[in-house]
């Protein structure tokens, strides 16, 4: 997973992956946006696809596709974030869960996941995914990766992972995607971007991060009191505090298997 989710016991996965509705307003206040020539290099120059943002949280990348000129529909499974994902125009939001999308077989050109696909049970999830795109249509999968080379940013990551603090883990979405069949070889790639902070900012930040969010107060009230110092002896008011990411991106299309499985009259898997 990516250096704020890196793996633990199933069940404290569980509590952080439900632990994001809480904090949908800090998580959109603090959390990066995507590259538009990352979702570019994933859908392609053209503009009018039928995108799915699976996974989409507050719609972020949600908002990158629409404003690329695509047709964008955000499904999450918490309500709080996705009502933060309908103040933004031009998409539509559903509530629902990657291991039972709720559309129709065939009814999307891409599916992207920003972020979250660490968080499926991809033995369910990925032939839902392969369902509902069309043949030619792709899955795009992307990270934002913090520079953990960075002193200053080291030292926050540190904070806020704690023991579990390795500074280059990163979730490999390839053997997930090769062991299912049902997609061709992943393609990546990787763009640099940054992040503009001010102290609550990166207060916010901290606080979207799912070991922080599950922590009893008086930790919690700790963790974020170290990050305030972190911000303190390193930015320099008024210029804002730039966050450095690597955006890690991933592309494949449907396989033979998948398109063949879709024309069989399946039953649409039941909602959760």
């Amino acid at each position: 997973m990516s250096t704020d989710d890196s793996e633990s016991s199933p069940g404290v996965d569980a509590a952080r992956a439900k632990s994001f509705g809480a904090v949908a307003a800090a998580y959109d206040a603090g959390r990066p946006t995507f590259p538009a020539e990352a979702l570019s290099w994933i859908l392609g120059p053209g503009r009018g696809l039928q995108v799915l943002d699976l996974g989409a949280g507050t719609g972020k990348l949600a908002a990158v596709a629409a404003g690329l000129g695509h047709d964008v529909i955000a499904v999450d499974p918490s309500p709080e974030m996705l009502e933060v994902c309908r103040r933004r125009s031009g998409i539509d939001t559903m509530v629902g869960a990657a291991e039972s999308i709720p559309l129709a077989h065939a009814s999307v050109d891409a599916v992207v996941v920003g972020q979250a696909f660490h968080w499926f049970d991809h033995a369910r999830a990925l032939p839902e995914i392969a369902r509902v795109l069309r043949p030619n249509g792709v899955l795009g999968l992307l990270w934002n990766n913090p520079d953990t080379v960075v002193p200053w940013v080291r030292r926050m990551f540190r904070v806020l992972q704690g023991d579990d603090f390795r500074g280059t883990d990163r979730f490999d979405p390839v053997p997930v995607i090769d062991q299912s069949n049902l997609f061709t070889m992943l393609e990546s790639a990787r763009f640099r971007h940054w992040h503009d902070l001010d102290r609550n900012g990166l207060r916010q930040l901290a606080q979207s991060h799912s070991r922080v969010a599950v922590l009893k107060e008086s930790r919690r009230d700790s963790v974020l009191e170290q990050v305030d110092l972190i911000y303190d002896h390193t930015a320099r008011p008024p210029e804002p505090l730039r966050m450095p990411y690597f955006t890690d991106c991933y592309r494949a299309h449907p396989s033979d298997l998948a398109n063949y499985r879709r024309t069989l009259d399946a039953p649409v898997a039941p909602h959760l």
